[in-house]
């Protein structure tokens, strides 16, 4: 039904369509990427698991997982918050609905695409930009400018005076994801190697996380909250000291991602001290989002919009006390290149951004389909699955990181070090396969909400009517 709208005009494109195509886009990535997630972790619990075919080796599959879930799953709920959110701020519509269309079935293509060549072996080699480079100036194209020139004339065009804190953060993370994709893909365009080539990759892979990520996943707590529970955002000021000190320090030389490279030394300090700052919008941004939930606690419990928002503002803190201090050097020595660094890569992922993200999906795609959830009971299982799920994967990695960390110290034989973290290998598999199983119960549910969920009145906002029968 989307397919037609593509040569329709503008204005015969209902309102919602390019978010709804973006939704549903996201959680059949989201099923994919947590699939192969959790094959790939069953070839490191169980080392005969699928041998002697190349493709399905550990190191295809890996990076076909990590940009699965980053520029399927993450990226695409993304962009579906942006267009159902930012026009609502602007009390205005979607700047073009047909060019939000046009963006949902090119990114879907080019991903598909890269994450082909990468499953055949054609892959740049660096860790969060394997792409080709023909894959990367696509995604620049097809994907990067046509979201940032929706978001910002959409925020041009408003109907407001002010501009609202998530829409502050949307617009410029837009802009900044556009400048880290050509800037971090350098090495490629121009064939840079060595150290210069390691650096570059690694600016890239932190600023994808730090200037793309992190406040896009915190926007979306900015208007859920307040929107869901009625109460005004806490504090004004706090998200504006949220939004520079985000912009300041989290937008580091990256290096200390290569603190036993042979780059400058000043330079690592000074990725280390602007790393440990982190913690300054990551306090404002927590200490905001609790205080708004003031006198609205109940909801926790009983709207799943709200559990999945709290859930991933409170998963920040562990979130970012790990990644302000193990940026240091003395914590850097001991957890580099082990699965610690696993489980914190999932911590910020699975955990943080995932947990608000779904909180977005859930609400924009009721909202805008005008359906109330088919099943309460299935959102509720689809919570906890990922949840413990989460947690199990999390816990178990980094209790094996620490393991590994101590076998390096001590200069423990590699043999005994695999066999010690063995169990953990498992449960990071149950955990993961936790987790792909809620996905799969979350598309049959949003799928079944599309279908044959109530039809939400005029006026009335799906949270409203989540316990009526």
């Amino acid at each position: 039904m989307i397919l037609k709208y593509l040569f329709a005009k503008n204005e015969a494109i209902p309102v919602g369509s390019a978010a709804i195509f973006f939704g549903f886009s996201s959680i059949l990535w989201f099923v994919i990427g947590t699939g192969l997630g959790s094959f790939n972790a069953a070839k490191l619990a169980f080392p005969d698991f699928v041998t002697g075919t190349e493709m399905f080796a550990f190191g295809h599959m890996r990076q076909v997982h990590v940009l699965a879930v980053i520029f399927g799953w993450i990226s695409m709920a993304f962009a579906m918050a942006m267009m159902y959110i930012t026009p609502i701020l602007g009390n205005t519509k979607l700047w073009s609905e047909k060019l939000g269309l046009w963006n949902c079935m090119m990114w879907n293509i080019a991903l598909a695409t890269g994450l082909s060549l990468l499953w055949m072996g054609v892959t740049s080699g660096r860790e969060y930009s394997d792409f080709p480079w023909p894959i990367d100036l696509g995604i620049a194209a097809f994907v990067t400018i046509p979201l940032a020139t929706n978001v910002w004339m959409t925020i041009i065009k408003r109907r407001t005076q002010g501009i609202y804190t998530t829409n502050w953060f949307f617009a410029a993370s837009t802009f900044m994801l556009f400048i880290v994709f050509l800037v971090g893909n350098l090495p490629e365009y121009f064939h840079l190697t060595g150290l210069t080539e390691a650096y570059m990759t690694w600016w890239f892979a932190h600023n994808i996380l730090g200037l793309w990520i992190t406040p896009v996943a915190a926007a979306i707590a900015y208007y859920v909250i307040p929107k869901v529970t009625g109460n005004p955002l806490y504090s004004h000021r706090i998200g504006h000291l949220h939004f520079w000190s985000i912009v300041v320090f989290y937008s580091t030389p990256a290096a200390h991602h290569l603190m036993s490279a042979p780059l400058p030394e000043w330079l690592k300090s000074f990725a280390s001290v602007e790393g440990v700052l982190i913690l300054v919008p990551a306090i404002a941004f927590v200490s905001n989002i609790l205080l708004t939930m003031q006198g609205k606690w109940n909801m926790f419990v009983e709207n799943i919009e709200v559990r999945f928002t709290v859930v991933g503002v409170l998963l920040a803190i562990p979130l970012n006390m790990q990644g302000g201090f193990q940026q240091t050097r003395s914590i850097n020595w001991y957890i580099h290149g082990t699965g610690w660094m696993v489980a914190h890569a999932h911590l910020a992922l699975l955990g943080f951004s995932t947990f608000l993200e779904a909180a977005a999906v859930y609400l924009g795609l009721q909202t805008l389909m005008k359906r109330k959830l088919y099943s309460l009971t299935l959102g509720n299982l689809h919570f906890w699955l990922l949840l413990i799920g989460f947690s199990t994967y999390w816990i178990s990695m980094t209790i094996a990181g620490l393991i590994q960390g101590a076998g390096k110290i001590y200069e423990v034989p590699y043999i005994d070090v695999v066999i010690a973290e063995h169990p953990y290998m498992i449960a990071r598999w149950l955990g993961g396969t936790m987790v792909f199983s809620s996905t799969l119960i979350w598309l049959y549910n949003m799928w079944m909400t599309a279908r044959e969920g109530t039809v939400i009145p005029a006026g009335r906002m799906p949270h409203e009517l989540a316990y009526e029968r």
